[in-house]
């Protein structure tokens, strides 16, 4: 019999109960002939089984005799929506159960050459079995519709928290947008991705961040006028905008802050509906670490400006420090402090802490009376006691201001010794702050080459032998270390030269 297309069928029929069913049913008669129909109203039968055991079938009127009982009887039962019994033109037992789904017929499971017909406690033991077995079917096709529908989104969901993490991790612009850029592509599968900002004094969108995944990149962005081309209509309309291949999505926060597009190549598949709507909520996430990495770069320039202003007034009120067209001590100092902080491989997070020391760690010598500060010979017990307190003053000073936070154990501690006999607490070994002891090599080593009223600068080469002498006493072995690697390739002398040069051009 001719089996037509029924992929429902074919599901069912993938079944052990249904293929179990089949075999009962079968059993029934010693030379049984199983028929699977998957066409709920054949026109025509296929015998090529049937041949094989009845020989009546194998002549044409034979044939036609019994595809009319056949299909007579599939009717019946179709319309009944019951099993069906009936004799064949040669007398021979036959039957036929239909397999249902949503109460509508799909096919039909038959036997015939029966020597006995089939009891009817069989024949409905097997619909009720088929009806159970299709119900299960439904369920499982509603179960797989469903999580087709679901996953995706779950999948979704989990990725932008992913997202969420990872572009919340920091407030560098720089380091942001590429990391935006770049996870759209990998969350979407796209190939490039381009994020303009835009600048209101200009009127223009700026490209700040371009991945291209493709092995041949497409061209590079350029600026975009407000309210020209596709780019900047999209961003004065504020409306988002997907083509087969390409999504423009704008940076929006009352107003538009700027543009974010995907696009992928010809070969690859079309976006869709699902894929636009990660988009726009990587697009939503995006704004808002946007924004506080803006604010966060205003309130940074803001703390630099109030720190150099400070650190040009301590500058101003030391007696040794360097003359107009020289370079400025606390310059050097955090320049030599930076360049051994990079060499031990530092955070940056923590290489900006110590930059802000550098430049305020002597902010406690405001309130000493300038007679000690300016004092050209050596200091009595008292007046060096009073000299000393200037770390705790310093830090008590700076510690209410938030930004300083990370700072302020590092201007009170940069006086601590290796060796635990330094001041304020005392602090020994690895309890003394990194920054502090990085803190405390720069300020010896700025100190020694720099000149005094009451002797002359060392060079670069006895500094570093001094440094290097009191390793593992005065100063932490692994600071020293890194010190002294940048003196052997240069690097300190290279970047005192360019402070003196800079600073005699200025």
């Amino acid at each position: 019999m001719k089996k037509a297309r029924n992929d429902w069928f074919s599901r069912l029929a993938g079944n052990a109960g249904f293929r179990r069913l089949k075999s009962e049913l079968s059993a029934l008669g010693s030379r049984s002939i199983p028929w699977e129909i998957r066409d709920p109203a054949p026109r025509k039968l296929d015998y090529a089984i049937a041949c094989k055991t009845c020989r009546f079938v194998r002549t044409e009127k034979g044939r036609r005799v019994c595809q009319a009982t056949f299909l007579k009887a599939l009717t019946q039962t179709r319309q009944a929506g019951r099993a069906t019994s009936f004799i064949c033109p040669i007398q021979r037992h036959a039957f036929c159960v239909p397999v249902m789904e949503k109460d509508q017929v799909r096919g039909y499971l038959a036997t015939c050459y029966n020597e006995q017909p089939a009891p009817l406690a069989s024949l409905r033991l097997g619909e009720l079995v088929l009806e159970t077995l299709g119900r299960e079917t439904e369920r499982v096709d509603e179960l797989k519709m469903l999580s087709e529908t679901i996953e995706p989104r779950c999948i979704a969901l989990s990725t932008i928290h992913t997202i969420h993490r990872l572009i919340s991790s920091t407030l560098n612009l720089q380091e942001l947008l590429p990391r935006v850029a770049r996870l759209c592509c990998q969350v979407i599968r796209s190939q490039d991705c381009v994020i303009w900002l835009v600048d209101r004094e200009k009127g223009i969108l700026v490209p700040k961040a371009e991945i291209h995944l493709a092995k041949t990149p497409s061209a590079n962005a350029r600026p975009v006028r407000l309210g020209q081309g596709l780019i900047g209509r999209l961003a004065v309309s504020l409306k988002s905008r997907m083509e087969d291949r390409m999504m423009v999505v704008p940076l929006v926060e009352e107003e538009c802050i700027g543009v974010l597009m995907v696009s992928r190549a010809r070969k690859e598949k079309p976006f869709k509906i699902l894929d636009r709507e990660i988009v726009t909520t990587m697009a939503e996430q995006a704004v808002v670490a946007i924004r506080n990495a803006q604010m966060y770069e205003t309130q940074e320039r803001v703390t630099w400006g109030t720190i150099r202003s400070l650190s040009a007034i301590m500058d101003g009120m030391d007696a040794y420090s360097p003359g107009k067209g020289k370079a400025s001590s606390t310059k050097r100092l955090a320049d030599i402090a930076l360049a051994i902080a990079d060499e031990m491989k530092l955070p940056l997070a923590q290489q900006r802490s110590l930059h802000y020391a550098a430049l305020l760690h002597d902010a406690g010598r405001v309130g000493i009376p300038e007679e000690i500060l300016h004092k050209p010979s050596k200091l009595e017990p008292a007046e060096y006691a009073k000299v000393k307190e200037h770390a705790v003053r310093g830090a008590s000073l700076l510690e209410p201001l938030e930004t300083l936070e990370p700072a302020v154990p590092i201007i009170l501690h940069h006086h601590e010794r290796y060796d635990g006999t330094g001041y304020p607490k005392g602090l020994k070994k690895e309890a003394i702050p990194l920054g502090a002891r990085i803190l405390g090599v720069a300020n010896a080593f700025e100190a020694m080459v720099s000149d005094r009223p009451y002797r002359r600068a060392m060079s670069i080469e006895e500094a570093a032998r001094e440094i290097s002498s009191h390793a593992g006493t005065q100063f932490d072995p692994k600071v020293v270390d890194a010190f002294l690697n940048l003196v052997k390739r240069g690097k300190i002398a290279l970047l005192l030269k360019q402070k003196a040069d800079g600073a005699g051009e200025a």
